[in-house]
């Protein structure tokens, strides 16, 4: 399903100067020359090992998400779901850094409403970025970290946290293959996903 531009504006994820949006948008050349650059950027020599990680508790059985486009209530039960649906604020404003930076981007959460959603096959939640460069869509699955890994890179640093502050190169190839995907920008030819160290 497509949403609509007032569907889209309703979310407050698209329109120029909604949600902070930059005025000037980053163009696939530029894109490259940044690629190129962080490519070359030297590896610190202490990166942040980060904390433990933890499972979060939830107080609730279910927690309940109320669909922005179709006023939907969906109430989700299962683990994973439930941490997209609590964490869908925080997605947002890092969506909103995102556009702030330059990169047309939006966030696609409608597999949370179980009326908007795309496949009801499945309750399986997944958040989409739906990235435009030079006229060219993409629509790309991604995680939490993956936000910060972008926002990292639009905003040229050498490194980027995961969720529980494990700090990594943003030129290892697994980041470099991930951000060239979420951007459009995969290498030709090159369709091997190069293993995340842990």
């Amino acid at each position: 399903m497509k949403l609509s531009r007032q569907a889209l504006i309703a979310l407050g994820i698209t329109g120029a100067g909604v949600l902070g949006c930059s005025h000037t948008e980053l163009t696939r050349a530029q894109l490259d020359k940044m690629l190129e650059e962080t490519a070359k950027k030297p590896v610190p020599s202490e990166l942040d090992p980060g904390a433990m990680c933890y499972s979060r508790g939830f107080a609730s059985e279910t927690i309940e998400y109320l669909c922005p486009v179709c006023k939907t209530i969906t109430h989700h039960a299962k683990y994973e779901n439930k941490e997209y649906a609590s964490d869908v604020g925080g997605y947002r404003q890092q969506v909103k850094r995102i556009k702030k930076l330059g990169l047309n981007a939006t966030l696609d959460e409608t597999d949370l409403c179980s009326q908007c959603r795309q496949d009801k096959t499945t309750d399986t939640v997944k958040f989409y970025l739906v990235v435009r460069v030079d006229k060219r869509e993409v629509r790309t699955q991604l995680r939490w970290s993956e936000l910060n890994m972008v926002i990292a890179f639009l905003e040229k640093k050498n490194t980027w946290k995961t969720p529980n502050d494990i700090e990594r190169p943003l030129k290892d190839p697994y980041s470099l293959f991930r951000i060239r995907t979420i951007l459009g920008m995969k290498e030709d030819g090159k369709q091997d996903v190069p293993q995340q160290e842990n």
